[in-house]
């Protein structure tokens, strides 16, 4: 029969703690810096196009930005703040 040991500590995990969950304080902070999230949103082809941005009520994006020449064509989202 198995000897377990009753008299262990438990066991606890650094996954849960700041420096994981939140990449802007913890390992991931330098490319947060690096990449901005207010920078300049990149169009691709559709920068000389006719286009809107298009605000959103629910979801983890403030909204999109739609071709109007390409009929309405996704672009790119848009990031929480920005609008």
């Amino acid at each position: 029969m198995t000897k377990l040991k009753w008299d262990r500590k438990p066991v606890t995990s650094v996954l849960n703690t700041d420096y994981f969950t939140n990449p802007k304080q913890g390992f991931d902070k330098k490319w947060h810096k690096k990449h901005n999230l207010s920078r300049e949103i990149n169009l691709g082809i559709h920068q000389n196009h006719e286009w809107k941005p298009v605000k959103l009520d629910s979801g983890p994006h403030a909204g999109k930005i739609i071709c109007i020449t390409c009929n309405e064509k996704w672009v790119a989202w848009l990031p929480k703040g920005s609008i």
